[in-house]
């Protein structure tokens, strides 16, 4: 009868080779950065099954009485022999591939050794066996293992523990499951080896084939973790495994974060599918960029490009293929558009010391590239205390509004016309000792998510409307008081009357008041709000649209609104004079807006080239501390007396 295990193996030797076979085909066309070691992998696998089966044939035959072409002795000899050499190869290939997907790379001389030393010193006694029958012979057509076969163990035992131990300090950049299926290698990989040692007739297989059907296993799910459907580069998943992994290392990590601009814009104007196909494209171009970085997509619209490490290629280097690429158009099969990206070099751990905080940057900069005209954004402008700012903020304001501890400011306001200052913008700022002074366009949207809102403000008009009466500066000096209203107040049924019953007990003519509403005002526009608004001009308030051109925008809807004039996006403008996309958009909205006559302020003025670029365009009036700092309601007073003075006229320069 012939030896179950030998029949054992027959079986699972032609099992595992069809199995190979189809995990090679269903790789073909994967992609991945591990695929190639995967797939000598495989091949390694399948060589040493078949030339096993050989063998066992052979064995068979003997076993049986019928001899043939495979139970010579030659062949079966031969057969072991290159079972042998690719089993041994398989584990240290298995070993390679764990850290290839690991992304564990080979610095130093001891890291090779670690490496390559076992299965050097495997293969030298591999090489001697047929001068003493080390590892195995052939008696009487039977297979026999030979006293040096514990080399072979020790190699297998090696190479277990060294991929285990990379496992489990990796074990946070890997899925569950993989986890898991690594962990049950080195459960099967023990016991393979205690059968061996009470087995005269098994080989090494049952080792090996542990290890192997765990491969399939292992490496057939993974593919789909790694890449993006839509664009066939590795994903997120894939980026931040990576980076972690160098971080963890303490190997450094440079790479480029890239944002496109006016994807939603494209969506609406040539259709979704266009514009996919105008990312397809793009990812085309991240892919081919260089051989010395890998391209990833992290989000619809953000990719990073990782230099590869040890790479001498430098990201001043990267950046300008980037842009030099990014100033041509792009084109698809109905469509050639140049699209617009932003970009943000990061150097881990220089900028940031973890993957959490890498992916709250990337996050960040996202938004932040989106309200942007400026090709490059810098790590240190994107705020990694944002969350914890936003909860600090929150506790101030309950403070601010039981204790009515805010810091009002008031910044003068001059006409681009006339060049006097006529106009004063209200602001109540928080002071914190920790984030220094907070202003309303920060606060108003977490005061509106905590309820806060209406009470606050009601403080702020009460407080506002009574340094307009007290001052003195009304009508004289000062034409205009700009007052920041929350979107949550308009809301409101009762907020205009309330308004306006205020003002007429403090005495305040609201024809020299204009509230300040933000573009989201738009999106929250509902029957209360519009008939909030409408009230309030016809009782002869005055509305400024903030921030204009960051964000949702629509002109039927800023005619209903009663706007008197619009603030243009400080962004935007301050990218105007070097950028011409920004400068034609500028130029278009000055000119829409007078037609509309609607008049236009431009904010954040803070140096002479962009007073001079603001005058040129024909805005009408400017505001920023290149002309005027924030001021107390003192301070204010004795600017605007000053001029008076100086100029013996009643509005002043």
């Amino acid at each position: 009868m012939a030896d179950l295990s030998i029949i054992y193996f027959d079986i699972n030797a032609c099992i595992l080779s069809f199995l190979i076979l189809l995990t090679m085909i269903a790789h073909r066309s994967m992609r991945l950065q591990q695929n190639r070691i995967f797939l000598y992998l495989l091949c390694t696998v399948l060589v040493s099954a078949l030339t096993s089966l050989c063998s066992s044939i052979g064995q068979n035959g003997v076993l049986y009485g019928t001899y043939g072409f495979f139970s010579q002795r030659e062949i079966m000899y031969v057969s072991t022999f290159l079972y042998m050499l690719f089993h041994i190869s398989s584990s240290a290939v298995f070993y390679q591939y764990v850290k290839v997907v690991l992304n564990i790379d080979s610095s130093s001389i001891s890291d090779t050794l670690l490496s390559y030393g076992p299965v050097v010193a495997a293969y030298t006694v591999l090489a001697v066996t047929p001068l003493n029958n080390g590892l195995f012979y052939f008696r009487a057509g039977r297979y026999y293992r030979g006293d040096y076969m514990w080399v072979f163990y020790l190699v297998a035992v090696w190479y277990t523990v060294v991929a285990v131990n990379y496992v489990l300090m990796y074990r946070e950049n890997i899925r569950t499951s993989v986890f898991i299926s690594f962990l049950a290698f080195a459960f099967f990989a023990a016991v393979g080896i205690f059968l061996q040692l009470y087995d005269g007739n098994l080989k090494v297989e049952c080792f090996f084939n542990a290890v192997e059907l765990l491969i399939l296993y292992i490496t057939i799910e993974r593919p789909g973790d790694y890449i993006d459907s839509d664009t066939g580069l590795q994903n997120d998943y894939a980026f931040y495994v990576n980076t972690a992994i160098r971080i963890r290392r303490k190997r450094g990590a440079r790479m480029v974060i890239v944002s496109l601009d006016n994807i939603d814009f494209l969506d609406n104007s040539i259709g979704y599918e266009a514009a996919s196909e105008l990312l397809l494209r793009s990812a085309e171009f991240f892919e081919r960029i260089s051989k010395n970085a890998v391209a990833y997509r992290l989000d619809r619209d953000i990719f990073a490009v990782l230099i590869k490490e040890g790479a001498s290629l430098t990201h001043p280097e990267l950046m300008k293929t980037i842009r030099e690429r990014f100033a041509a158009p792009f084109n698809t099969s109905r469509y050639a558009i140049t699209l617009f990206e932003c970009s943000m070099y990061v150097c881990c751990p220089d900028d940031v010391k973890d993957t959490e905080e890498l992916k709250r940057m990337i996050t960040l900069f996202g938004d932040k590239s989106r309200h942007r005209m400026k090709h490059v954004i810098n790590v240190e402008s994107i705020d990694l205390d944002q969350d914890k700012r936003r909860s600090s903020i929150d506790g101030l304001l309950h403070n601010a509004i039981t204790e009515e501890s805010f810091n009002f400011k008031y910044q003068p306001i001059r006409s681009a016309g006339t060049g006097r200052f006529d106009s004063v913008e209200l602001k109540p700022m928080i002071e914190s000792p920790e984030f220094g002074m907070i202003a309303p366009g920060e606060y108003y949207p977490i005061a509106e998510d905590n309820g806060t809102a209406v009470p606050i403000i009601k403080h702020i008009f009460r407080v506002c409307f009574q340094f307009i009466h007290d001052s003195g500066l009304t009508g004289t000096d000062i034409n205009e008081y700009a007052i920041p209203v929350p979107n949550a107040f308009l809301l409101m049924r009762s907020a205009a009357a309330w308004v306006l019953d205020t003002a007429l007990d403090i005495g305040v003519d609201p024809g020299f008041v204009t509230l300040e509403i933000s573009e989201n005002t738009m999106i929250n526009y509902n029957y209360a709000l519009e008939e909030n608004i409408r009230a309030l001009h016809e009782a002869g308030f005055s509305f400024m649209l903030l921030d204009y051109g960051n964000g949702y925008t629509d002109a039927e809807m800023m005619l209903k609104m009663h706007l008197r004039e619009v603030a243009l996006n400080r962004d935007l403008l301050s990218s105007a004079p070097v950028s011409k996309k920004a400068d034609t958009l500028i130029r278009c909205a000055v000119d829409m807006m007078k037609n509309l006559s609607i008049g236009i302020k431009a904010s954040g003025i803070d140096s002479e080239e962009l007073e001079s670029y603001a005058i040129s365009v024909g805005v009408d009036k400017l505001q920023g501390f290149e002309l005027s700092r924030f001021l107390s309601g003192a301070d204010l007073i004795r600017f605007m007396k000053e001029r008076r003075e100086e100029h013996g006229v009643g509005l002043l320069l």
